[in-house]
């Protein structure tokens, strides 16, 4: 059976490096279209077949195009293609694609390769730097988002591109805008009109009773009918006031339209002056016998009417803004004869019912109702309707477009006739809510689920200005004709004794909408004629006297808003700013807004034409529009221009635009010859904001009117009379008894209360006693009609009057009553009995006391109330004029008669803390063109720089340049302005630090600047946000006919005007450094305190403030700092672990930043800062070894390399034949052998050295190297040994030796116990071998490595073991061997290493087998050498030092070391393997400090910089090395020398091994983090090196060419090669 193979690819790994037979399990060679299974089924690490891609050739859609998005509809073989050639300059702040850029949406049919254009055009604003990765197709409507406009979508079915006049739009394709292809659809912004008005241009010849109009319009104009005119133009103006209607209106010839009126205006209208007629559209249809609608539908109702539209794929807009209640109160509101009789006796108004039964609603279309469907794909609108105290939205009527259309033509109005109709549905309660489109932004992520869309990564709102410049004002409706509302709504007001706070609320097109924007005037502001304007909260107060309001001319109060500064908003990606829909076109060099427009009366507007002549007089405002400008429509918002001609003649100029331009461009007849008209054009930016609309807050909700059958003012008279005299006989019994009633006139009132009045009025009934029949209330109360007493001829007769519950010295606040006491007339004493009749001998304080309270004889309840502040009511007195004539002029008592007195009562406050929306909205392009044009006062200022920087923040310096105010004509005004800084505040409020200083005379006289008055500023961590001033100026302009006064708001930007701004720290170079890696702090506190760091604050005790210190590398690939280095963010000081990182070079960047931001911000001025020091290099240079231990006979800078021969100098050699020799090395503190005394050694931890054949202690040799312990650095101990080859030449001549023991030791200085140096201190890990013999049993507690020591018989046990050290020289050539030891001072017990290490080094046992004297002589020597500063490298007779071209002079300080060059393998993660290492050259070049390879920490990558060498990671951490024998020589002389190469140990015992030539060669591991040698955990190996030293001559077909050294140990070896 054959054996399977199979393969499940859970790596999802392409490997293309491997050979196929090694390739692991889990990845693939080589793959095309497909996708591993990743579920958690059976079928994991499967492979699935995806969809590919193809090339599609012959594709010609337009030159220079690139795919930004495709979408595929696989059941429709379609694929949807986004295409453009524009790209973003910067996709960070975008910005609209120019005119002429390529953007398109295509539609491809994979099944017969044919191509589709859906859409076109630069409003499409794709852009190559945002592609479009969220496209999902939802049956056949495409959405998709780009993170750059607002998501959007198409119908793919609709858009296609017709034939130009086909059934689409007039351009030809179905889309061709933004608000067309917006998944947030168009918002209308206009509340629906209760008015229509007719501004009509009369002809020449009119009278103050009639005037004439162009064109036959009698049809047209009869609804107007009874119409208010007005005529504002003429002197003296006709106005609302004066009452002047419409009588007529009738078609001449001509032909003209004459419309009468009367009575007669003030003044007749001159040619082309404009008269308006206005007139309101809620009627009363009781007459109308034909009117088929519900008379009582609307009686009981306070109802509001709004609307919305449907679009083509069925999707509604929001609600527009609601009208106010559509009401007129029956009588209109006036009390007729008997009707305050039946109030105060019915306690109610009866006529207070709706006379509204027939409503003409007045809908505002986005464009001229024929193009609604082209425009806007509109193709239904609903008509809705909602009662003031409901919830629930409900539709009265769905209009179809084609019915608009017909009906309105042309116009943007649809004329609604409401009947009095019931609606037909309720709108669910998520359409009532809806308040905006939960659309997005913008969105960089689109998916769907079902049939919705999702958007992730988005923003969901735009950041709002942070207040507007307006003052409010409470006043009489205007009947100017300015506005519309004395006619609209005619009895509607604002009510008194209420507070209000209006605000603004801003939208896009598509609904998105601000939150409440309220003003930046806090103190309020008074107008030229003397008129108070408040903030954003108006309080609306009682009148205080009757000659404040005139009743009879009063048609209600309406809140006015005085908008000081047009509304503004900059385009800014980052801050979430959407700018302006409609930006005003501004021209170099024009330095004045708009352009002015001269009166002619040749100015024209046609349906496509616009004709004015510019008024050069104001050489600042020539702004004339361009082709692609856009200016206001008559019929939609927006016509573009298409072409401009002119000028011709005087300044003449005709533009042509693709709709009728609005009669806001026509010109006034009697604006003053300095007055400039201004109009202006635009550019349009979609997202911008559009609309605004006013709202108000007003918490103080539901009160009442409580109508009284008058109030007594005082007490009343009681019957019954006291005795004059005594006795008592003409005393009355009566209502006296039981206690004479206080005078308390004008302190205290009574009043009846019954019906509803009882429950308006409540009696407190809480914590009340069993038996108590008193009762206060605690409703509070402000009168409003107090009744009295009037001498009517012969007769006094109650009637009424206002009450004004003011008094002048209290301001504005309201009086207001309290009633102390409820009780049932019985229980005050005042039952019909108790009070007076009319007989003056029988009461007390006034007769017809039973007369005063209304209904007396059913013991109503009477209502007791304070009113020690101000007095109400009609006394009950009883005092005639005594000098009044009986006969002519009687003067009768004046006793109190019931007569209607209304209190209200305080109104409930809620609880609710909303706005509620008003009807007053329009487009944000009017209101702004509206403030420019009509500001007569300082509108802004010129050459307005601010510098407000953190260095130069000290008292007295100017924060600004000097500015000049100047109007809305751009013109400087340099004199007659005063000017105040009235607010200077910043996001924590009000702040005291800035001055506004008048320049005095001289070049600045007239200007003004603004400086800093503080002691100094920090740039701290919070100034970007708290460190931003915003100022408010009052400026006086003394040169127009009445002061004008105006307030600038100068608004704080972050990162602009008004900000702090930082300056970067400061601090002194840091100095480089050469140090230990043993150094733990790299940068000390007192090295920064040396550099001094600055924040950039004048102020000095404050200038480390928000300091913050950090570091990086200078260069990302050479000389990387280690990871583990840290600095302390707050001081500065860097540090390390200690002795972990590699020797070398390091470079970071020290970075000093202020405002509490490590690293700094991103370079902007008003963010933290940072100061840079490059190139802060550290050298880790290791610790040397103390001169004074490499002394040889008191000198540093000897080496042996090829000794002589001689015991008493360090050179151990045999004295005879199998005369066993010893030599004890030894590195001490303070103390040297003399006379051959071994005793400091032996018995301390040392055993004797042995000399088994002659037992002679005497051949034991003593050599002191240096003069003193080891105290720093690494020392290597190298043991060498030379065996020369024998004197005689010839066949069976050799000579025998047996190679030394050698045994390393070591104590603390201050000891006297040796111990053995264990592997774990030795920098390679290696150690004594445990040798198989007698005289040193096997299982040493201190495990080694194999082939540590020169021996032969290491692989043969049968032979003699006593002998397994011996070593033969038959040859011609000599043996050298070599061993090393080396131990850095850091790795030695610090807790007991305090004074130094001594160290003992016994070499013994060496003998030769034949008389010394007969053969040359074998010696052996220890070299103490500094391992990272080596001055002595035996290597085979030479030292390697010296032919690397170091330079050792006396000393080592003054010495130069050069690096060892070493070739570098690939890396791998064994431990152990061979490696081979390729051709030399620069990228496999790496360099040591040392000769012996297998001991050097760590390698750089340049023998200059010092930069260390660091494994890309742990999987290629191990490397294999090897040294460069070609060496550059002695230095100077410039010849190179090549150090001969070791060789394999070989054996002459059977089996001979031949010796071969090697170049030696490590496996070692290098830690990818710190550059620095890894301990080998190889159990068997147990060295941190491995030699793989490889043949480098192999002889060829001898089956040896892959012969590796494979050994653990430190041993080197230089035998005859074998032939």
């Amino acid at each position: 059976m054959a054996q399977e193979i199979k393969n499940t690819f859970l790596k999802s790994k392409m490997n293309k490096d491997l050979d196929d037979r090694i390739l692991p399990n889990g990845e693939y060679r080589d793959a095309l279209n497909i996708s591993v299974g990743r579920s958690e089924d059976n079928d994991v690490g499967a492979l699935e077949n995806v969809i590919g891609n193809a090339i599609i050739t012959e594709t010609n859609l337009g030159a220079g195009l690139t795919i930004v998005g495709i979408q595929a509809d696989l059941p429709n073989d379609t694929t949807y293609v986004f295409l453009t050639d524009y790209t973003d300059p910067d996709p960070l702040n975008p910005t609209n694609a120019p005119a002429g850029s390529q953007h398109y949406i295509y539609a491809y049919n994979t099944a017969n390769g044919n191509y589709r254009r859906l859409v076109q055009g630069e409003f499409l604003n794709f852009s190559t730097t945002n592609r479009i990765i969220g496209v999902n197709l939802i049956e056949s409507l495409l959405f998709w988002t780009d993170n750059r406009n607002q998501p959007r979508k198409i119908n793919v079915n609709l858009a296609v591109a017709f034939i130009p006049g086909g059934l689409a739009t007039l351009t030809g394709d179905y889309y061709t805008s933004e608000h067309q292809i917006s998944v947030a659809k168009y918002s209308p912004y206009q509340p629906i009109d209760l008015y229509n008005r007719a501004d009509l241009q009369v002809k020449s010849g009119a009278t103050q009773t009639y005037f004439e109009i162009d064109g036959n319009r009698e049809q047209e104009l009869k609804k107007y009918i009874g119409a208010t005119v007005i005529c504002t133009e003429t002197s003296p103006p006709t106005q609302g006031s004066n009452h002047v209607r419409v009588v007529t209106i009738k078609n001449l010839p001509g032909p003209v339209t004459r419309i009468t009126v009367s009575p007669v205006m003030l003044a007749a209208p001159s040619q082309n002056e404009f008269v308006s007629l206005i007139s309101s559209t809620m009627t009363n249809k009781n007459d109308d016998t034909s009117w088929p609608g519900d008379p009582d539908f609307l009686e009981d109702k306070f109802a509001r009417f709004s609307y919305r539209f449907k679009f083509d794929d069925n999707e509604y807009s929001l609600m527009a803004p609601f009208t106010q209640i559509a009401y007129i109160p029956k009588q209109r509101g006036y009390f007729i004869n008997g009707d305050e009789d039946a109030a105060y006796q019915s306690t109610v108004v009866a006529f207070m019912e709706n006379l509204v039964q027939n409503i003409g609603l007045v809908i505002p279309l986005p464009t001229s109702a024929n193009k609604l469907v082209g425009d806007y794909k509109i193709n239904e609108m609903e008509i809705l309707f909602r009662e003031s105290d409901g919830v629930a939205v409900k539709v009265l009527d769905s209009i179809s477009v084609g019915e608009i259309s017909g009906s309105s033509g042309i116009d943007s109005y649809y004329n609604y006739e409401y009947q009095s109709r019931k609606p037909y549905r309720t709108l669910p309660e998520a359409q009532t809510v809806r308040v905006y489109d939960k659309v997005p932004v913008r969105a960089f992520a689109q998916e769907t689920s079902g049939n919705r869309i999702i958007y992730g990564n988005f923003t969901d709102q735009y950041t709002p200005p942070a207040n507007l410049n307006y003052n409010c004002r409470i006043d009489p409706k205007s009947d100017t004709g300015l506005y519309n509302n004395f006619i609209e709504y005619p009895n509607h007001s604002v009510k008194r004794n209420r507070n209000y706070q209006i605000g603004f609320v801003l939208a896009d097109k598509f609904g998105r909408q601000s939150p409440v924007i309220l003003s930046s005037v806090d103190k309020g502001a008074t107008s030229p004629g003397g008129s108070f304007f408040s903030g954003s909260t108006i309080y609306s107060p009682y009148d205080s006297t009757d000659i404040s309001t005139d009743v009879l001319a009063w048609s209600g109060d309406a809140i006015k808003v005085l908008v000081n500064e047009p509304i503004t908003s900059e385009i800014n990606y980052t801050a979430g700013t959407p700018g302006l829909y409609a930006l005003k076109a501004q021209y170099s060099p024009n330095t004045g807004e708009g352009f002015a427009a001269a009166f002619w009366l040749g100015t024209q507007i046609t349906n496509s034409s616009y004709t004015f002549r510019a008024n050069t007089a104001f050489t600042n405002n020539q702004n004339i529009p361009r082709v692609g400008d856009y200016m206001r429509g008559a019929y939609e918002d927006f016509v573009k221009v298409t072409n401009v001609s002119g000028p011709t003649g005087p300044n003449q100029y005709t533009v042509t635009s693709n709709g009728r331009v609005s009669d806001i461009y026509l010109t006034p007849k009697n604006l003053g010859a300095t007055v400039p008209d201004l109009k202006f054009v635009y550019s349009i930016n979609d997202l911008g904001w559009y609309s605004y609309k006013i709202v108000v807050k007003q918490t103080e909700q539901d009160y009442y009117n409580v109508y009284l059958p008058g109030i007594l003012n005082g007490y009343p008279g009681q019957s019954g009379k006291a005795a004059t005299t005594a006795p008592v006989a003409d005393a009355e019994p009566g209502g006296i008894d039981e206690g004479v009633f206080p005078n308390e006139i004008n302190l205290t009132a009574h009043t009846v209360l019954f019906n509803d009045n009882i429950n308006k009025i409540p009696r407190d009934l809480a914590e009340v006693g069993p038996d108590q029949k008193q009762y206060r209330s605690s409703v509070v109360l402000y009168g409003r009609v107090t009744n009295f007493m009037k001498l009517d001829g012969f007769e006094i007769l109650p009637n009424n009057q206002q009450y004004f519950p003011r008094l002048d010295s209290e301001g504005k606040s309201a009086v207001s009553h309290m009633s102390t006491a409820i009780a049932q007339a019985r229980d005050f004493n005042m039952s019909f009995g108790s009070l007076s009749a009319s007989d003056p001998l029988k009461y007390t304080g006034g007769s017809d006391g039973n007369k005063v309270f209304y209904e007396i004889s059913s013991n109503p309840l009477i209502a007791r109330i304070t009113t020690t502040e101000k007095s109400i009511g009609q006394p009950n007195i009883d005092t005639p004029d005594p000098n009044a004539d009986p006969v002519v002029a009687p003067s009768p008592p004046y006793n109190m008669v019931p007569y209607l007195a209304i209190y209200e009562t305080a109104p409930v406050e809620s609880l609710l803390d909303i706005y509620w929306e008003t009807s007053a909205a329009g487009l944000i392009v009017d209101l702004n063109a509206e403030v420019a044009s009509t500001n007569s006062g300082v509108t802004g200022f010129s050459g307005l720089t601010w510098e407000f920087d953190e260095d130069t923040a000290a008292p007295g310096q100017p924060v600004t340049s000097w500015f000049t105010p100047v109007d809305n004509q751009g013109q400087t005004i340099t004199a007659g302005v005063t000017a105040q800084l009235t607010s200077q505040s910043n996001i924590n409020g009000e702040v005291q630090m800035f001055t506004l200083v008048t320049a005095p005379a001289g070049p600045e006289f007239g200007n003004f600047q603004i400086r800093y008055t503080g002691d100094g500023i920090v740039f701290d961590a919070d100034s970007a946000v708290n460190d931003v001033y915003s100022f408010d100026i009052t400026l006086i302009n003394n040169n127009t006919p009445e002061p004008t006064t105006n307030i600038i708001t100068l608004t704080g930007v972050p990162g602009g005007f008004g900000s702090l701004r930082n300056i970067a720290p400061s601090f002194a170079a840091l100095l480089n450094k050469e140090i230990s890696p043993d150094t733990e702090t790299l940068i000390s506190a007192a090295e920064w305190a040396t550099a001094n760091p600055n924040n950039g604050s004048i102020l000095l005790n404050e200038g480390q403030t928000g300091l913050r210190y950090s570091f990086e590398p200078s260069d990302l690939v050479n000389n990387v700092p280690p990871s583990n280095w840290y600095m302390e963010p707050s001081t500065g000081v860097l540090t390390q672990p200690i002795g972990v990182n590699a020797l070398g070079t390091y470079k970071i960047t020290v970075i000093v930043a202020d405002a509490s931001l490590v690293g700094g911000g991103d370079g902007s001025a008003y963010q933290s800062l940072a100061t840079k020091q490059q190139d802060l290099t550290f050298t880790f240079l290791p610790d040397g070894v103390n001169n004074s231990v490499l002394k040889e006979s008191g000198t540093w800078n000897t080496c042996k390399v090829d000794p002589a021969p001689n015991n008493n100098n360090g050179q151990l050699t045999p004295t005879g034949y199998l005369d066993s020799t010893a030599m004890m090395y030894y590195i001490t503190e303070d103390f040297q052998v003399v006379n051959y005394n071994g005793n400091e050694f032996y018995n301390n931890g040392i055993e004797p050295p042995n000399t088994f054949n002659t037992g002679n202690s005497g051949n034991t040799y003593y050599h002191r190297i240096g003069t003193e312990s080891h105290k720093s650095g690494t020392i290597t101990l190298s043991y060498n040994l030379k065996f020369p080859p024998p004197n005689v030449s010839g066949s069976g001549q050799y000579n025998n030796i047996q190679t030394p023991i050698v045994s390393y030791y070591y104590r603390y200085v201050g000891e006297s116990q040796w111990r053995e140096l264990p592997r774990s201190i030795e920098k390679n890990r290696v150690g004594k071998v445990g040798y198989y013999n007698a005289y040193f049993p096997s299982g040493n507690e201190i495990a080694s490595p194999i082939m540590d020591e020169p021996r032969f018989a290491a692989y043969d046990q049968s032979y003699a073991l006593a002998y397994t050290r011996e070593m033969k020289n038959n040859t011609t050539e000599t043996i050298w061997a070599q061993t090393i030891r080396a131990y850095d001072y850091n790795d030695f017990d610090t807790a007991l290493n305090t004074d130094g290490i001594e160290y003992a080094i016994l070499v013994q046992d060496f003998y030769t087998f034949f008389d010394a004297s007969a053969f040359p002589t074998p010696v052996v020597w220890v070299v103490a050498d500094d391992f990272n500063y080596p001055k002595c490298i035996p290597w085979l007779g030479v030292n390697a030092v010296i032919k690397n071209g170091s330079q050792i002079n006396t000393s080592q300080d003054n010495s130069v070391y050069e690096l060892f060059k070493f070739y570098k393998s690939d890396g791998n993660n064994n431990s152990t393997d061979y490696k081979k290492i390729e051709t030399p050259s620069l990228s496999n070049t790496i360099w040591g400090r040392n000769a012996y390879g297998d001991y050097n920490d760590s390698f750089y990558t340049d023998n200059v910089s010092y930069i260390p060498y660091l494994p890309a990671s742990s999987e290629t951490q191990f490397i294999n090395v090897r040294l460069e024998r070609e060496l550059p020589g002695v230095f100077g002389t410039g010849v190179p020398f090549t150090l001969t190469p070791w060789t394999t140990p070989g054996n002459y015992q059977p089996p001979n091994v031949p010796v071969r030539a090697i170049n030696l060669q490590w496996v070692l591991g290098i830690d990818p983090v710190t550059g620095v040698k890894l301990t080998n955990t190889n159990a068997t190996i147990g060295a941190k090196t491995f030699q793989t030293s490889q043949r480098f001559d192999p002889v060829p077909n001898t089956g040896d060419e892959d012969i590796i050294y494979n050994t653990g140990g430190a041993l080197r070896i230089r035998r005859k090669l074998t032939p």
